[in-house]
């Protein structure tokens, strides 16, 4: 049982890494088809603050003031971006009430 439980924690921080990857590439896509300067500084700078959103919310509000202009391959990109951070996010949903579950039940030796 104790087995299961290492596993779930595990799962539950690589959704999390998935899911902060996907995020930082997103936003480095998002940034490079504005044409802002060093996309790769902004999709780091997306991840940063204390609560994991603070640079994400920051960039978000920046980003208004420059017009995007995304080829239809840098669309598909963008999409295959989405599509695999709501995996990740169902990842860490599933893992998180299965961890959930079996700590309530009892599972955890005392």
């Amino acid at each position: 049982m104790t087995a299961l439980l290492i596993i779930l924690v595990f799962a539950v921080l690589l959704g999390a890494v998935s899911l902060a990857h996907q995020i930082y590439r997103l936003t480095e896509l998002d940034a490079s088809c504005r044409n802002l300067k060093h996309p790769k500084f902004w999709g780091l700078f997306s991840l940063s603050g204390n609560n994991g959103s603070g640079g994400l919310i920051l960039y978000l509000i920046g980003r208004r003031k420059y017009p995007i202009t995304m080829t239809s391959e840098q669309q598909k990109t963008m999409a295959s971006y989405k599509q695999k951070a709501g995996i990740s996010l169902v990842f860490i949903a599933v893992s998180a009430t299965l961890l959930i579950v079996l700590a309530l039940s009892g599972a955890f030796p005392r």
